[in-house]
């Protein structure tokens, strides 16, 4: 069965492409004139030219959304494909800050939605998960994906200003109200089954600590966007993330621990409940983490 599209056209490509029909235009008038006294004319259209075209090859001519993904379209390029389902994140984003090189029609257009999380096939060096911010663009991001887009300016001052209006609130009262809106059973399920594969992830190399007289303590926390490690669930999105300490058994001087952690789970707040996207790479990543580790204190000694 076809999946149904929905299109948004690329503004900045649509530019560039104006840019290079008048400048195409130009450069043949003149040709047609013989005007060679106006030289100077004809190579800045020459260039112009050559400096639009750049933009239209690396710059999608529009963007597909569908019920199971957005793709962004380039004319010469593979699509570069994204999954509702593999997006943890999406927010606003400003090209230009810390570019000195921005020039002022990039600067018109430099507002960007930017995609957190990987995309479908090879990712490719042109691949950025940069989808030009405007009101279509907008529009159909907030229809098929559930989550929330971070990063407008006016969105995080009226965030600041209800925090501190509802900060005296009954903070019991919060959390119920808070957990009515977002419901937490397939992140709960997501995070018990992430636990369960740790613990064989983790079995071998805590049998081969124990000959060794140490001890692995896995800690299980929700790291916020300002990287507080909390032991319970928070109100906004966060991190799932398995901290594992390496020692001696009892040891309580912290100089004398090793760590090392890794992001299971990247949970948003959905418009109905949390929604979590897997680390693909977690096994690999703890595992390499974990057997590091251990043999630099099993050869150094901790």
């Amino acid at each position: 069965m076809k999946t149904k599209k929905q299109y948004a056209l690329n503004k900045l490509f649509n530019f560039f492409a104006i840019i290079i029909l008048l400048s195409v235009w130009a450069i043949v008038d003149l040709f047609i004139l013989k005007d060679y006294k106006d030289i100077w004319a004809l190579l800045f259209f020459v260039v112009i030219l050559l400096l639009s075209i750049l933009p239209i090859i690396f710059t999608p001519y529009c963007y597909a959304f569908d019920s199971e993904g957005v793709s962004l379209r380039y004319v010469f390029f593979p699509v570069e494909r994204y999954l509702w389902n593999d997006i943890h994140a999406i927010e606003v984003y400003d090209k230009t800050v810390g570019s000195s090189r921005a020039i002022i029609i990039e600067a018109l257009y430099s507002y960007v939605f930017f995609i957190h999380g990987s995309n479908v096939g090879e990712r490719r060096f042109y691949m950025k998960g940069h989808i030009r911010k405007s009101f279509r663009t907008k529009k159909l991001l907030e229809k098929y994906w559930d989550g929330t887009i971070t990063g407008y300016l006016l969105k995080s001052i009226k965030d600041w200003f209800l925090k501190h209006i509802n900060k005296h609130k009954s903070k019991k009262q919060a959390q119920i109200d808070e957990f009515n809106r977002h419901m937490t059973e397939e992140v709960v399920a997501m995070e018990r089954d992430l636990r369960a594969n740790t613990r064989k992830w983790l079995k071998p190399y805590i049998a081969q600590a124990k000959q060794h007289n140490l001890e692995i303590r896995s800690n299980y926390y929700y790291v916020t966007k300002d990287f507080d490690e909390l032991a319970s669930r928070p109100k906004e999105g966060y991190t799932y993330t398995l901290i594992a300490e390496i020692s001696e058994a009892d040891e309580t001087d912290e100089t004398r621990i090793y760590v090392a952690n890794v992001e299971l789970l990247y949970v948003r707040l959905g418009r109905t409940m949390y929604r979590g996207v897997i680390n693909e790479h977690a096994k690999e990543k703890l595992e390499l983490g974990i057997s590091s580790t251990l043999d630099d204190i099993i050869k150094n000694g901790i």
